[in-house]
C-alpha cells in the first residue's frame, strides 16, 4: 500500500508541475504575436469573395441555382474569331459588312427588305458567317434591331458561333413543346437576338414548311417595324426546305466561296430558288488584287 500511496502522490506532483508550465504560449510569445497582426485588416468576408476566413457560403435559393454562371471570361473568349464585325469593327472586312447592310436598309429599288435569307449551292461556301456578320453589323447601327434566325436545323452552327449551348430553339417552338420567349436568347451584342435551331428532328423539311413557321416569319416582320430578321438555311442543293423558305422572305443572299465551288452546282441552285429572289451574291474569301484574302465581295450579277 505504501508503494502504491508512493506512487499516486508522484502521479500528483508531476501532473501539477506539467499544469503550471504547459498551459499555453508565455507572455514574450504572446507579445510577439500581438505585434506580427498589429495593423493586420479583419478577416472578414469582401465583396462576396473569401479572404482569410473560412466562411460557409450561403445557402442559394432555387432561382439563383438555376440563374446562369458568371464565369468571368470576357465574352471575347467565347464569339468566333470569324465574327470580324465584332471582333475587328473597324476593319476592312467589317467595312464590307457594313456596304452590304447599307444595301438591304437602303435598296436601289426603294422595295423594303425586312427578311433576308442566307444560304448557298452546297457546304462548306461560309454562310452562316455571313449571316452572323450581317446580323451583327444590322444590329450594331444607330436604329434596327436584328433576329437571326438558324434555320439549318441538320446542321446548325449559329450558336457555336456566339459561344453558346441553348437548352431549346426553333425545332422546340414549332413542335410546340416550347414558348417562343424560352427559346430565343440574348448574346454578349446589343440589339442582337437569337433563335437557336434547337434539338434534332427526324423530319426537318417537313417543320421547317409548316405554317407555324411561315406564321413565325410573319409575326417577326409585322410587330415590329426595326427588326430586321436573318435567317441561316442549309444549302439549296442539300435540302428541299431551303427552296420554300425563299418564298416567305424579301431576298436571298447567295454565298460563294470563290474558288471552291462548282458552276453546275451554282447554276442548278439559282435556278431552284429564282434569279429574281436573289439580291446578289456573296463572294467569300476572294482574293483581292494585293494577293491579301478578305471576307466577300457582293456582286449583283450570276453566273451566264
Amino acid at each position: 500500500m505504501d508503494k502504491i500511496a508512493k506512487a499516486l502522490n508522484k502521479a500528483l506532483k508531476e501532473r501539477e508541475e506539467n499544469t503550471r508550465t504547459d498551459t499555453g504560449p508565455d507572455r514574450d510569445s504572446i507579445k510577439s504575436e500581438q505585434k506580427k497582426s498589429a495593423g493586420r485588416p479583419a478577416l472578414t468576408a469582401v465583396d462576396g469573395h473569401m479572404r482569410d476566413k473560412k466562411v460557409s457560403p450561403p445557402v442559394k435559393s432555387e432561382e439563383a441555382r438555376k440563374a446562369p454562371v458568371d464565369t468571368g471570361l470576357s465574352p471575347e473568349l467565347s464569339i468566333d474569331p470569324k465574327l470580324v464585325v465584332y471582333h475587328e469593327p473597324e476593319s476592312l472586312a467589317a467595312e464590307h459588312f457594313k456596304l452590304l447592310r447599307s444595301r438591304i436598309m437602303h435598296p436601289s429599288d426603294g422595295k423594303e427588305i425586312r427578311t433576308i435569307m442566307v444560304t448557298s449551292a452546297m457546304d462548306n461556301a461560309g454562310k452562316t458567317m455571313v449571316a452572323c456578320n450581317l446580323a451583327l453589323s444590322i444590329a450594331q447601327s444607330i436604329d434596327p434591331y436584328a433576329l437571326l434566325i438558324d434555320a439549318d436545323i441538320r446542321r446548325s452552327s449559329v450558336h457555336k458561333m456566339f459561344g453558346i449551348e441553348p437548352e431549346s430553339g426553333l425545332t422546340d417552338y414549332l413542335l410546340d413543346r416550347e414558348a417562343l420567349r424560352k427559346c430565343l436568347v440574348k448574346p454578349a451584342v446589343s440589339k442582337l437576338t437569337l433563335l437557336p435551331a434547337g434539338g434534332n428532328v427526324d423530319n426537318p423539311s417537313e417543320i421547317i414548311t409548316s405554317s407555324r413557321m411561315s406564321n413565325l416569319i410573319d409575326e417577326a416582320k409585322t410587330r415590329y417595324e426595326d427588326r430586321f430578321i436573318i435567317i441561316d438555311t442549309p444549302p439549296v442543293n442539300l435540302a428541299s426546305e431551303t427552296v420554300d423558305l425563299a418564298k416567305l422572305v424579301d431576298t436571298v443572299l447567295f454565298v460563294v466561296r470563290c474558288g471552291g465551288s462548282s458552276k453546275p452546282l451554282m447554276e442548278q441552285a439559282i435556278n431552284r430558288i429564282g434569279k429574281e429572289k436573289i439580291m446578289g451574291i456573296v463572294f467569300n474569301a476572294y482574293e483581292r488584287p494585293s494577293g491579301k484574302y478578305g471576307y466577300y465581295k457582293l456582286a449583283n450579277h450570276y453566273y451566264s
